[in-house]
Parts: C-alpha cells; sequence; structure tokens
C-alpha cells in the first residue's frame, strides 16, 4: 500500500506538470477536438452532396449543402474546406438541380470564405451576352458581390459595361459598391464613374435617345447611386450628382470615403 500511495503521490505532479489532467486528456488536445470533429463532419458533408448529386436526388443535395457553412467556419482545415467549396460550385453548375443550385449557391455565400469561393465559382460566371429569363445569372452575380473577392472584379466591371440586360448590369455595379474594404475602392470609384457617364442617354435639338437606352438607364441610374453610395459610405444617392462629386475631387479621391 505504501509502495502504492508513493507512485501516486509522484505520477499526480508529473501529470499536472505535462498539461494531463488525471483521467483525461489535456486541454490543448481537449480543446483541438471541435476543429476536427468539424473537418471530419465537413467531408463527409460534401460525400453526401456528391452521392446526392450522382442519384440525382435534389432534395437530398439541398439537405446536405444546407450543412456547410456551420461545418466549413468551424474548422481551419484547408482541404476540407477546399473540398466543400468545390462541392457546392459542382452543384451551382448543374443545369438540372434548379432548386438545390439555389441553396448551394446560398451555402457558398454563407461561407464567408469570398477568396476559396471565387477560385471554384469563377467558372460558372455568366456571359455579359446572355439572356437569361430566369435571372440566374443576376443571382450568381449577387452572390459574387456578397462575397466580393479582389479576383471577381474585373469580371464584375466588365459586366457593368457589357451585359446585355439591364438588370443584369445593375446588379453587377451593385456588387461592386460591396468593395468598401478594398484596397483597389478609389479605382473601382473612377471605373464605375467612367463607365456611368458614357451610360446617360445623350439628347440633342433634333434627336431624343431610344426608348430602349432610357429604360435601360432607367434601371442603372438608381443601382449606380445606390452602389456609390455603399462603396463609400456616403448618402448622395443620384448618379449623376455622384458624377459631378467626383470631378470635382479631381486626385482626392480619398477624400470621397467616409472611412
Amino acid at each position: 500500500m505504501r509502495r502504492f500511495l508513493r507512485s501516486v503521490s509522484v505520477a499526480l505532479p508529473i501529470a499536472l506538470v505535462a498539461g494531463v489532467a488525471p483521467g483525461g486528456p489535456s486541454p490543448a488536445l481537449a480543446a483541438d477536438e471541435p476543429a476536427a470533429d468539424a473537418a471530419t463532419q465537413l467531408k463527409a458533408v460534401v460525400a453526401e452532396v456528391d452521392v446526392a448529386m450522382k442519384a440525382k436526388d435534389e432534395s437530398a443535395v439541398t439537405v446536405a449543402a444546407k450543412k456547410v457553412p456551420p461545418l466549413y467556419k468551424a474548422t481551419t482545415d484547408g482541404g476540407a474546406r477546399s473540398a466543400a467549396a468545390k462541392g457546392l460550385a459542382s452543384v451551382v453548375k448543374s443545369t438540372k438541380m434548379t432548386s438545390a443550385r439555389k441553396d448551394a449557391l446560398d451555402a457558398l455565400v454563407e461561407t464567408e470564405d469570398g477568396k476559396e469561393a471565387w477560385k471554384h465559382l469563377q467558372s460558372a460566371y455568366p456571359a455579359d451576352d446572355l439572356e437569361d429569363e430566369t435571372r440566374w445569372n443576376v443571382d450568381i452575380v449577387k452572390a459574387v458581390g456578397a462575397l466580393h473577392p479582389d479576383g471577381a472584379i474585373e469580371k464584375l466591371i466588365e459586366s457593368f459595361k457589357k451585359g446585355k440586360q439591364p438588370d443584369f448590369s445593375a446588379a453587377a455595379v451593385l456588387a461592386l459598391g460591396n468593395y468598401k474594404t478594398s484596397k483597389q475602392r478609389q479605382a473601382i470609384l473612377v471605373e464605375i464613374v467612367k463607365a456611368g457617364k458614357n451610360m446617360v442617354p445623350s439628347r440633342s435639338a433634333s434627336k431624343n435617345p431610344s426608348p430602349e437606352a432610357q429604360a435601360r438607364w432607367g434601371v442603372l441610374n438608381g443601382a449606380i447611386g445606390k452602389a456609390l453610395d455603399t462603396l463609400t459610405g456616403d448618402t448622395v444617392g443620384d448618379s449623376v450628382e455622384w458624377f459631378k462629386k467626383v470631378d470635382e475631387a479631381k486626385t482626392n479621391l480619398k477624400a470621397l470615403f467616409r472611412d
């Protein structure tokens, strides 16, 4: 008995010094367990998405996709995160999953990881000359704006300038407004204003703008003003007033941002 007590009295301090609680793992190991468990669960959910896609089971795809965001945020496992973003993007690209693809797109946005999401989503970015009655092209642009990865800036600027559908171009400029924390925000401001000026319907004494041009401007006018308000933190509202304000600022564009 004395020998046993002596061994316990020696082992207990050693365990405490080592950071191991008697009868349990160290606090450090315990803290790591949830993150490791989230990565394992995330990989399992990605497998669920894949199985449901192969089975063409749209409801199962939706259920699995909605599980992704909380697990994605709970782990730092880069491989698991990349596989999850890729899996969701594969659903977004599916033309047959018309309901589940929107849920997958929403799940990508909820990850709040713009850089990783854009890596897999950019191949699904719609063409500027596409006319889509379902407005799925608009949904994708809105999602890109919510994620606001720097890698998408050039695409969004081009869509704003060249989008065939007015609401698609409007979605693109509104998406650009979300880049208020980007280091490229001044360049974005300049591009929006430069392109916006060219979109204002021209009038002359002998010729009025076409109904199509006026209708397009009717959609874009408010979108441009709102985008520039969001981008800068100001509340000018009207796009033409914004054009004047930027012209007056000249080289001191930094002063137009409220933060």
